[in-house]
Parts: C-alpha cells; structure tokens; sequence
C-alpha cells in the first residue's frame, strides 16, 4: 500500500495505477467480503456513486495498515407501495393448478363433523375443495348467486343429506341446499351423493319437522330416481364411501382425459409456471410435515420478530439468520409458522417472501434455488435464466435483494454440506454431527460454552463451493433478510476463529421448557400429571418429536386410550432415563404398536427418497394378492393412522406424505435388524436424501 495517498483514492479512483489499486482489492475482498456486489474495484465503486446521483463513498484506513473501509451512502427512501398490500396474501402453489375441484354442498347445522370427514377423504383423493358454509342470517340473493358460481367452477358436486332441508333464502322458495343439486344436475356435473342411512344415530334437534321435512322427503326421492346414492351410518362410515367414489371418478376422468386426441395433442403446449409475481409469497416446497400448530417457542418467535423489525435487537445488523438443532426439534416448523404469520405483519415494507427447502428431492439443489429465485425476483422465464452462467445469475439475484427487502427462508441447508451428502447421512445420530463435524460457533445463543471446540471443518463446508461463497455474499446485502435451518452451521459462515461472520447470526435451538412441553402434551389431549410427566420430558430434553410420539402412543393405547399411568403400568421396561443414550427409545414403542399392515406401509414410505404421491402409495400398496392393503379405504386407514401416531406427516395441498427424518432413521434402523445387517446398505441407499 506504500505510495497510494487516501486522498488520491477518495478524489478519483481512476487514477490510481492498477497494480497498486489491485493490492487494495486484495485487502478488501479479504476484510470486507466483497464491498461491492460486482467485485470491479474502487474506480467502479464511485462512477456508480456518481451515475446514481449519490454523495461519493468514503475510503479509510483503519488500524493504521490492515484495514480498508469503504463507507457508501444512499438516500432516505419512503415507504414503498408493499406497505399497503394485503397481508392476508394465500400462498399460490402453481404445480397444482391441475388438481381438480370438488364442491360440497351439505346443511351446516347437524352435519359439522360429518363436513370434515368430507374434506379430509376429499384432500387424501387428491380433490381441492370448495364449499358455501350456510348462514342464515346472509342468505340473500348475492349469497346464492355465489354459491351458485362456485358450482359452475367446479369439476364435481358431492351432496350430504341428513334430516334438515336447509334455510330457504329470502325471496326465493327452494332451499340453497336444492339449488346447489339442481344447479349442478343442469350443468350435467359428476355428482357424488350420500344420504343418511336410519340406523345413523341422532339428535332430535338436528331432525326438521314440518314443511322443510316435506320438502326434504320430495327432494330425496327426486334425487333417488335421477341417479345411486350412497348411505352412511356415521361420520367415519361417510369419510371412507366418499374417498372410495372420487378415488373411482378420478380414474375415470383420467381415462376420458388420457382419450381426448385433442388435450394430447395440445398438453406440450401448455405450460403452467409454479412461480408467482412478488409480493405474492413463493412457496417453492411446501412444508410436508406441517401438522399442527407450533406450541410454545414465544421466545424463538420473538427473536425472529426482533431480528427484522427492533432496533435494539442483538441481531438486527445482520441480514442472515440460522437455527441450528439436531433433527425433531421444530426448526422448520417454528420457521414456517413466523414465514406464514408473523413475517407478512411485521418486516416492513416486503418486496416478496420465498420458502424453499433442501430437504424435498434431488433437484432441491443450490443451483437450481438461484435460478428459481432468480424468476421470483426478476420475473425472467426459467429457460432464460438457465441460459445464464452460474456468475451472472448470482449477480442479477444478489442485486434484486440488494435493492429490494425481500425475506427468505432456506430449510435444512445441512443437505447442501459434504456431512450430509453422503449415503449413510440418515444412520447417523446428531451427538455424532456435533463431535464430528465441530458444529459450534462462539458467541451463538443456546450453545454450552463447554462447545468451544475446534471450529473449522471440512464436513460442514459446502458441496460445491460457489454455494458457499454465494452465501456470504448474501450475509453483506442491504436490505433483504435470509432465514436458515439447519443441523449444522455452514462453515461458510464462520470465521477461522470460530465467530459467526460478519453480517450472520447463529442460534443454537434447544428443547422445549417444561411448561411448553406440558402445553404440547396437553394440546395433545392427553392424561398425566405434571409430577409424573415433567421427569419425562427432562430426560428428552424437551425433545418435542420424541414428545409428540410418546403422547400419541399413549392416545392410541386401545386398553386405556389416553391414560398415561395406565399406560405406563402395562409398559413396566419403558425407561425414560435410557432415552439419553437412545431416542429411538420411545420410536420403538411407537414402531411396536402397529399392526402388521401399517407398519409395512410406513417401511414402504420411509425407503421412498422423497415425499411421495397418494396415487404413489396407492400403486405400490393396494392390490388383492401380496399387497399391504386390500383396498383403498385400508390404505386410507392406515395413513390416517400414521399421522395419528406423530409418525407421517401429510401435504394437504399436493397430497404428498413424507416420514421426519429422526422416524425415518429409527424405522430404517428397525428394518435393518428384522432383515440382517446384510440389509443395510439397500436401505441407506433408498434413505439417501431424506433425512
């Protein structure tokens, strides 16, 4: 740096000679991790100054010789027009534009519950759904022209029928419900119905008496002359006949499909795009195991909060955020309920929110995470953008967040490091990724300061370094904020003395406390004293996977459902105090609780190398002779189950099932032990990916 003058620097950059300015850059990128995103050096850094209109940057020397610091400057900006979008923003999922659309059409009044048996067999046999909830004090004539639409737009009516007409709306002499059945009669609609059969048991308040019991009674013998109708004899009864006819009419509307020359000769023409325009969120992999509410984890929540919108928050500097935790511990579903309902209120202005996960398949990759999120940002098509060298799209992503505050969130990043890239990823406990793989960081919360290890190491860096070297980049934007989760810290974001970089901030994600897990246990419906229970979960440490799959054993316990000290006298070996040695403890109580069916069809599901399609499990599952299941409706039986038992988790939205990568380690490991160890390399293969 001897013989160029700061003065000279600040005055014009350009006339410094190149070999001198050169051994700057080398000090900048060095300390500073690229002040610049385009990395053209110190001249290129003001003639953009000067080109924007801005006060010119500031260059010092700190520390006297080791240190160059580019101070720039930007204008105040105004709130941006995001601040008066709706927040209320539904997630639009474009791969699933072609699912089709059943409408149900029921009185409201007695048949509530038998409703969500409906719309659960109807999402299980992959149908979106569309309903008009009956209210009697809005039923006028706007109310059934909107219903009357939502009849018209979808592709199958399904009736429910029990002992009530229905309200009649104002001005008209029908009740909406037979307008509903008639509306789609015209239109010649599949129509699915189901009326209640007399050995139903019932309330005499849901029994309609006079007129409307006249109209019923017409109604239904009008209906049972134009075409079959199915009778149920309770809600359950009602789930399984209506998941038994749509998985019938969907095949049957595949084959008239897969026979119109004309939708074949126009399917390669026709391209959905799955990315929406921002501010719209981009859901690019739906959170699959997203079964209930978060419970509890305020203070995670808060932080988060803190992180985009306190400024007094310890992490408000820094524009990258990672929850770090072994696996089951509620990372990413602590992070998609902040991504779904707190971010949107609370980080403003908000250009655009992505989710995307590593964990979903093969091409959940880092490459192809910048060319989608590239799309989102920019609105390029994805052709265009794959034409791109890896470099440019980098640049054009990192200039759209550095212009504009986007959030967002990359679940289970650990997928993307040589720890986990590996065929043996999923046999391995998390104690063994902590010791091995160095996974500390100085100064994170929730980390022991008995952590301090050695910091630096290769399994936690990146597969391909240009990811790594991209995500530090992303630690120096201006405006946008990136959310991880992880059960590893990237080496990429730490410095050789063990800090978080500059710009990152780690968070060490520790069990539930005792009064969460309680609420978690109890949210679960389930028996049991504080006394009895806190010993428990202490010994989990607040483990709240393993504690939802103790709680749902416990529910499923059929001589006592629910009854954890009955449960635990009938269990006198369960020991929670061996479950910090081995969490597939209390896995193995659960595992043992299924019948031989069930559990074949979990087997079948965990060896699947990424979340797999009803009509997947189907093909591979149902069948007469050497199948798991006989029918649909037992296939149907079982995952329901599953979810039951905490031990699948089901995408609603895409009908896809997947298993928690901690169930899916146990399974696989009881598997291994049935077959012989012989077996073991089949079964990390086919878990490869997944955990």
């Amino acid at each position: 740096m001897k013989g160029v003058s700061l003065t000279d620097m600040n005055e014009d950059g350009e006339k410094v000679n190149s070999i001198r300015r050169n051994e700057i850059i080398t000090q900048i990128f060095d300390w500073n991790q690229h002040a610049e995103l385009n990395a053209s050096g110190i001249a290129l850094i003001q003639h953009k100054a000067r080109e924007r209109n801005l006060p010119p940057p500031l260059i010092e020397l700190i520390d006297k010789e080791h240190v160059v610091k580019i101070t720039l400057y930007r204008p105040y900006r105004k709130l941006s027009s995001f601040e008066t979008i709706e927040n209320e923003v539904k997630i639009r999922l474009g791969p699933f534009k072609g699912q089709r659309v059943v409408f149900i059409s029921s009185t409201a009044r007695e048949l509530a519950l038998h409703r969500d048996q409906v719309r659960m067999a109807c999402e299980r046999a992959g149908f979106r759904l569309m309903e008009m909830i009956e209210n009697p004090t809005a039923l006028d004539k706007d109310a059934v022209d909107a219903s009357l639409r939502m009849v018209e737009e979808a592709d199958v009516y399904l009736g429910v029928f029990g002992y009530r007409y229905g309200t009649i709306p104002t001005g008209f002499d029908r009740s909406i419900t037979e307008m509903e059945y008639d509306h789609a009669a015209k239109l010649d609609k599949p129509c699915l119905v189901f009326f209640i059969d007399a050995d139903h048991p019932v309330r005499v308040i849901d029994i309609e008496t006079g007129e409307g019991a006249a109209k019923l009674k017409a109604l239904k013998e009008r209906i049972g002359q134009q075409r079959i109708v199915a009778f149920f004899k309770s809600d359950g009864d009602l789930r399984a006949q209506v998941f038994e006819a749509l998985t019938g009419l969907a095949k049957k509307l595949d084959a008239a499909e897969a026979d119109d020359q004309t939708a074949r000769a126009a399917a390669p023409l026709y391209r959905t795009s799955g990315i929406p325009t921002p501010p719209g969120p981009y859901v690019a992999h739906p959170y699959t195991l997203h079964t209930r509410d978060v419970v509890g984890r305020s203070a995670e929540l808060n932080i988060l909060t803190d992180w985009v919108a306190n400024p007094e928050s310890i992490a408000v500097e820094t524009r990258v955020f990672c929850f770090v935790a072994v696996g089951g511990m509620g990372k990413s579903a602590l992070a998609w309920k902040w991504f779904n309902q707190i971010a949107p209120n609370e980080m403003r202005p908000l250009a655009g929110r992505l989710w995307w996960s590593f964990y979903e398949s093969d091409d959940a990759n880092f490459e192809d995470f910048l060319v989608r999120a590239l799309c989102y940002v920019s609105g390029q098509s994805e052709d265009k953008v794959r034409a791109l060298a890896w470099q440019e799209r980098e640049a054009q992503l990192l200039r759209h967040l550095n212009d504009e505050p986007y959030l967002f969130v990359l679940d289970g990043l650990e997928r993307i490091l040589i720890a986990c890239h590996r065929i043996d990823a999923s046999y391995l406990a998390d104690d063994e990724h902590n010791q091995r793989k160095a996974n500390w960081v100085i100064g994170a919360v929730g980390l022991p300061a008995s952590a301090a290890q050695p910091f630096e190491h290769r399994l936690r860096q990146t597969i391909d370094p240009r990811a790594g070297r991209c995500l530090q980049k992303l630690a120096q934007l201006a405006n946008s904020r990136i959310l991880i989760t992880a059960r590893l810290y990237p080496a990429a974001l730490q410095l050789p003395n063990g800090q978080a970089r500059p710009g990152c901030f780690a968070y060490f994600l520790q069990g539930l406390s005792d009064d969460d897990a309680l609420d978690l246990w109890h949210d679960l419906n389930k028996s049991g004293s504080r006394a009895d229970l806190v010993p428990i979960f202490r010994s989990l440490e607040g483990h709240p996977l393993l504690i939802q799959t103790l709680a749902s054993e416990v529910a499923n316990y059929r001589k006592a459902p629910g009854d954890f000290v009955q449960w635990s006298a009938d269990h006198p070996h369960f020991d929670p105090a061996s479950v910090v040695q081995s969490r597939t403890h209390i896995l193995q109580f659960a595992l043992d609780g299924l019948s031989t069916n069930i559990r074949e069809v979990l087997h079948t599901l965990v060896c699947l190398r990424m979340p797999a399609s009803y009509a997947t499990l189907e093909a591979l599952l149902v069948g007469q002779q050497d199948k798991a299941c006989h029918s649909a409706e037992e296939l149907d039986r079982a995952l329901t189950e599953l979810e039951d038992r905490g031990l699948i988790g089901w995408d609603r939205v895409a009908n896809r099932y997947d298993a928690h990568p901690i169930v899916r380690g146990a399974v696989l490991q009881s598997m291994a032990g049935d077959t012989g160890r012989s077996s073991d390399s089949g079964a990390a293969a086919g878990a490869k990916g997944t955990s």
